[in-house]
């Protein structure tokens, strides 16, 4: 079986596995962002910091003064 035809087969009998760790799309993609640069511990660390600060949603964090995403992801 061709690596493809294995895919499709376990994708058809146990679907998607959501392995990446996130509650919503955005949080995966800020969480694959913050990983091109740091530990996971630490993009750990800043998403709950942006939860905390109420950060983690598209148009909250496009709005946000810099200063107070900087503090968030530091």
């Amino acid at each position: 079986m061709k690596p493809k035809e294995l895919c499709e087969t376990l994708y058809a009998e146990f679907g998607p596995q959501r392995w990446w760790p996130g509650e919503t799309p955005f949080e995966v993609i800020v969480g694959a962002v913050l990983t091109q640069n740091t530990a996971w511990s630490n993009v750990e660390k800043a998403i709950a910091n942006l939860k905390k600060a109420k950060l983690l949603t598209p148009t909250k964090l496009a709005h946000a003064p810099l200063s107070k995403i900087r503090a968030a992801i530091k």
